[in-house]
């Protein structure tokens, strides 16, 4: 089972290799604005980094769920992720 924290990281890792960051993972706080000249995100960006997390944690991110979390800072985007690691956690098989 992965702790918030272990997530929060993981996703900061992702942030930095499918967005290709010059940054420390560690360095960049939930407060950072995914906008912002440091993080620069865009539309193609975004999905890049969707599909990587995607990846990374198994499963697969709604479009409606991404839609509902307006994503603005990075906290915003480890709670989007938290969110479907949890969904994947309580899924039962069909």
């Amino acid at each position: 089972m992965l702790s918030d924290d272990h997530v929060a990281q993981k996703v900061r890792e992702i942030m930095v290799e499918a967005l290709d960051l010059r940054l420390d993972p560690r360095d960049i706080g939930p407060q950072v604005s995914l906008y912002s000249p440091v993080i620069q995100l865009d539309s193609l960006n975004l999905l890049q980094l969707l599909l990587a997390v995607e990846a990374e944690f198994g499963g697969h991110i709604e479009d409606e769920d991404v839609m509902e979390a307006d994503l603005e800072t990075v906290g915003d985007l480890v709670e989007l992720v938290r969110r479907h690691v949890a969904g994947l956690r309580t899924e039962t098989p069909a």
